[in-house]
């Protein structure tokens, strides 16, 4: 589900990189300071997460991808020298369907984007299959919770965003869908705000 003006302005802007930094640092250190070679972010955005794991990690290569073309062309301009040499490759493209073969990634990161997902079990299920056994996926989630459980926050967010109320889960449902793809978490962190988790987790 793409982003409405609202949410757009919500992400593209200097304080979600700055929490993007926080979370990446976070994730970095709790997953030990894995040495990964090939890494891909689900949902790039104008492309900071990209820059922030790349600061990070320091992989070989990273691939990234979001479902907004919009999104894409601004990481597109703001990630250019990337592309060169050969370190980037970005796309458009549905999480729900990840076009590239079985075992192809050390690392998988999504930063806050699942909830936008209908079908987000089956994106859970496409994380697991272009892992490598023993790759890591690098998680930033808001569940339902934080869209029903925090006073003047929750009302707001759910009147000005667009999300799929119907199918999105609560955060224990997220942590069972990931164990029964075989993710097992390995490092968890609760946010300041009810819903708001981040974590790692390895595939079995």
């Amino acid at each position: 589900m793409k982003l409405n003006p609202v949410e757009l302005l919500l992400v593209n802007n200097p304080l979600r990189g700055l929490l993007l930094r926080s979370t990446v640092g976070w994730l970095y250190a709790a997953a030990c300071a894995p040495p990964v070679e090939r890494v891909l972010e689900i949902g790039c955005g104008q492309g900071d997460g990209v820059r922030e794991i790349l600061r990070r990690f320091r992989p070989r290569a990273i691939d990234a991808f979001d479902l907004d073309e919009r999104q894409v062309a601004r990481a597109r301009e703001r990630l250019a020298d990337l592309e060169r040499d050969g370190t980037l490759r970005l796309w458009v493209g549905d999480t729900e369907r990840i076009e590239v073969a079985d075992g192809s990634y050390d690392a998988v990161v999504e930063l806050t984007i699942f909830h936008h997902v209908p079908e987000w079990r089956r994106a859970i299920a496409e994380v697991r299959r272009v892992l490598r056994p023993g790759g890591l996926f690098l998680f930033e989630e808001l569940s339902r919770e934080y869209f029903s459980d925090i006073p003047v926050v929750s009302p707001l967010l759910r009147r000005f965003t667009v999300h799929p109320w119907d199918t999105m889960f609560d955060f224990p449902s997220f942590r069972r869908a990931l164990r029964d793809e075989g993710l097992r978490v390995t490092a968890l962190r609760a946010r300041p705000l009810a819903g708001w988790h981040e974590g790692v987790a390895v595939r079995d």
